[in-house]
């Protein structure tokens, strides 16, 4: 596991320019393209459906890097 700084010193290695991040400022994933971001944010909100500790209140944000 990375910390914050760490996962965003490797996505500007590798060309991150959108982040998905959850309401306590995390960051869940990085994408390159907007409609990407757009996917995940979407992939993580129905998984959060399904999780019996959440019930689907977690909120996802896209994020520019």
């Amino acid at each position: 596991m990375m910390t914050r700084n760490e996962a965003i010193a490797y996505g500007k290695r590798i060309g991150v320019r959108y982040y998905v991040v959850n309401e306590h400022d995390c960051i869940v994933g990085g994408t390159k393209t907007l409609a990407q971001a757009k996917a995940m944010k979407k992939r993580f909100e129905i998984e959060d459906r399904r999780n019996p500790w959440t019930h689907g209140e977690t909120r996802f944000f896209i994020q520019p890097a």
